[in-house]
């Protein structure tokens, strides 16, 4: 037996709705109030659930593996229905019903490494017996089903064949939601394709690409498998296991605690670009697109946009953040925007003696920050951005010899205050003929006024983030640029400084 995923759900979700819209009228008097659940509760609740937090198809696996069924959300509910007004028959909550459901349509999720040619695609498995193929993907996929079964699972969910990629709203759905779909599973099977055991994860390239980072992160129940599906730890959850949450966090420079604990959202951005600054992705566009969950931001997937999606990304999250650290990075900045970073890798761009001034705080995004402004946004001019502006003067750079001139220099900046260590800082040498420079020091102690325009303090004994700025006749409305610069640069102050802050635009 193989349903596809139209046609016959179409008709379950009219029928479901139809008994639904009589059982309320029969019930109009309880269906508020607490007490058993009537089968149009059951119905309903499942429904919710079904639509809001499963993904938009899923494989149902047939007991002996014979026949497996790809069912879209009306089919579901439509093929689960008598179990689960079966499972609901004794309850005497309406409140218990949601954990019924959850049990009853439990799922397993698959996170592998695509093959380049031969993975099961939507289409085919919409097709009766393709699943019994003999090709490398099928053979993976009905693996995956067995594993599944181990954990109880009747349903599965792959992103190679669970999702019709010729629908781009169901693809932007995907998208979108795929975190909470791999939170959401009952387990999370990982197929390593290049391990025998943990010392092979070095070399393992599922750690190397861009979209396995949510999938590590997202489940909380997650179990890996080598290359000849053997179990790589005796734990029914990796998570639980010291050895692998070792071997894991070894090889992603993710600590333990965040592997067990993560949550999505703007906190701790800058560390999240580091772990996704060590992985690729084949399109462009995914190095922003595998970020969304992570980051629990909303944004708006067009394939073809290029280098557009990591920006549009990072206009998001400045919209919403309030940690001063997004802003210290260093290298190529996005061809669209010199306030925005290039890519991820961005934020590798430090050295030993830049570090520190990540160390000393940590930031909660329910209050503002007590650094720097924690009300900077993206606008028409750029980043706007209060600041501790610091007038400096251009030593001259050293001459590199004839035929080994490159790209960048060192340049020197010196303040005419007694307050400031000059700055030093390795940059793209075409912004040197500007004619003022500047540094914008960054995470300040601010007062606790909250107010703009209020006064920054600086310790002698801190180094503080700053900008290298430049202007010029030709810079736009004469104001500052920002300079591109190979890593971060710091500054450090001779003795305390209160100083007025600065608005600028970059």
């Amino acid at each position: 037996m193989f349903a596809t995923p139209t046609g016959r759900g179409a008709a379950s979700t009219s029928n479901i709705a139809d008994e639904s819209a009589e059982s309320d009228v029969e019930n109009e008097s309880s269906c508020d109030t607490d007490g058993a659940p009537t089968e149009a509760d059951i119905l309903n609740i499942a429904a919710e659930f079904v639509f809001n937090e499963m993904p938009s198809h899923l494989l149902y696996i047939s007991d002996d593996f014979e026949t497996t069924t790809l069912v879209d959300r009306e089919t579901l509910i439509d093929l689960f229905r008598p179990e689960l007004i079966r499972a609901c028959k004794d309850l005497v909550d309406k409140d218990q019903v949601l954990d019924v459901v959850r049990q009853e349509l439990k799922y397993a999720a698959l996170s592998h490494r695509w093959l380049n040619v031969g993975e099961p695609t939507f289409q085919e498995m919409s097709v009766e017996g393709n699943y019994q193929s003999a090709g490398p993907g099928f053979v993976k996929l009905r693996n995956f089903w067995r594993k599944a079964r181990d954990y109880g699972c009747r349903l599965a969910w792959s992103d190679t064949c669970c999702i019709d990629k010729r629908s781009s709203a169901e693809l932007d759905e995907a998208i979108r939601a795929m975190f909470k779909w791999y939170r959401n599973a009952e387990i999370c099977i990982v197929y390593l394709a290049d391990s025998s055991s943990t010392s092979d994860f070095p070399e393992e390239v599922w750690f190397h690409r861009g979209w396995t980072l949510q999938e590590l992160l997202a489940p909380p129940r997650i179990k890996f498998y080598g290359k000849k599906w053997d179990a790589l730890s005796c734990s029914r959850n990796d998570k639980e296991d010291h050895s692998m949450l070792e071997a894991l966090s070894q090889v992603t420079g993710i600590s333990r605690q965040s592997l067990l604990y993560f949550s999505p959202g703007l906190v701790d951005v800058r560390e999240k670009m580091i772990w996704a600054s060590k992985r690729r992705t084949t399109r462009i566009e995914d190095t922003a697109y595998s970020l969304i969950g992570i980051l629990n931001i909303s944004l708006s997937v067009a394939y073809g946009e290029g280098e557009r999606a990591f920006r549009r990304l990072m206009e998001a999250i400045m919209q919403a953040c309030r940690e001063w650290q997004i802003l210290a990075w260093g290298g190529a900045h996005s061809p669209f925007q010199a306030s925005i970073p290039r890519s991820p890798l961005a934020y590798c761009a430090f050295d030993e003696a830049s570090a520190s001034i990540f160390s000393p705080d940590r930031h909660i995004m329910d209050r503002p920050s007590k650094f720097g402004d924690p009300f900077f946004t993206m606008t028409k001019r750029g980043l706007e951005l209060e600041v501790i502006l610091v007038e400096m003067m251009l030593e001259k750079p050293t001459q590199w010899p004839r035929g080994k001139r490159k790209k960048t220099q060192a340049i020197r900046l010196v303040s005419d205050s007694a307050s400031f260590h000059d700055v030093i800082a390795r940059c793209d040498i075409t912004f040197l003929p500007f004619s003022q420079w500047a540094v914008a020091i960054v995470n300040y102690q601010a007062d606790e006024s909250g107010k703009h325009g209020g006064v920054g303090r600086l310790k002698p004994a801190n180094d503080y983030l700053c900008f290298v700025l430049g202007s010029s006749i030709h810079s736009a409305y004469g104001e500052w640029q920002k300079v591109e610069t190979e890593k971060i640069v710091t500054i450090r102050t001779k003795r305390e400084v209160y100083q007025q802050v600065t608005t600028v635009w970059l």
